[in-house]
């Protein structure tokens, strides 16, 4: 029995938060400590970062250093265009009521400093829209087919062969809501204006 409660002593002096003797300066007092080790925290509120607001053709950067003469971003990525479907026809449902089909036209650009599996490519291939009455829908890419543009023209997910120092371009399909004013990367980084 005393072994065993000696064993135990030292557990349960850190969930109570003794002090030894030599070192209780500074320390609560033991009628305190035991109150504090278990009483649950006050909840705290913190305010999602607000998505950085771009127009189409403006580019957003992460990890960028030096000047604007010597400046190096881990990576650039810029929406450069929205288009209707160019494809001939689509195998498949019609887009949802109150949707169109559309193609978002991206532009990436990893630096020396890029690793795919610090940045996902689902950052720069996945989008939501905000309405104008300033309302996020879901996910609004339709699947990972991509009909809409030829094959020649889709940006894919990348996470396969993206590499540092290149250059990837082509259009992401969406179902893009009729009401929609911006869109937004899936991560909440970025937002732009259509």
């Amino acid at each position: 029995m005393t072994r065993r409660f000696l064993l135990l002593a030292p557990a349960l002096c850190a969930l109570a938060a003794c002090a030894s003797p030599a070192s209780t300066a500074g320390q609560p007092s033991p009628t305190t400590s035991a109150t504090t080790a278990f009483s649950t925290p006050a909840p705290t509120t913190s305010v999602p970062p607000q998505p950085v607001s771009r127009r189409i053709g403006d580019t957003a950067e992460i990890g960028c250093t030096g000047s604007s003469a010597q400046r190096s971003c881990t990576m650039q990525f810029t929406i450069t265009k929205v288009t209707k479907c160019v494809g001939r026809g689509y195998p498949g449902e019609a887009p949802p009521e109150g949707t169109q089909r559309r193609l978002l036209w991206v532009e990436v650009r990893t630096g020396g400093d890029y690793r795919v599996n610090e940045l996902s490519s689902g950052l720069f291939t996945q989008f939501q829209s905000i309405s104008r009455r300033d309302v996020t829908s879901g996910d609004i890419n339709p699947s990972s087919s991509w009909e809409c543009s030829p094959k020649k023209d889709r940006i894919g997910f990348g996470d396969e062969d993206w590499l540092p120092h290149k250059t990837y371009a082509g259009a992401i399909e969406v179902y893009l809501p009729d009401d929609a004013a911006k869109v937004v990367n899936a991560e909440g980084l970025w937002e732009w204006e259509l």
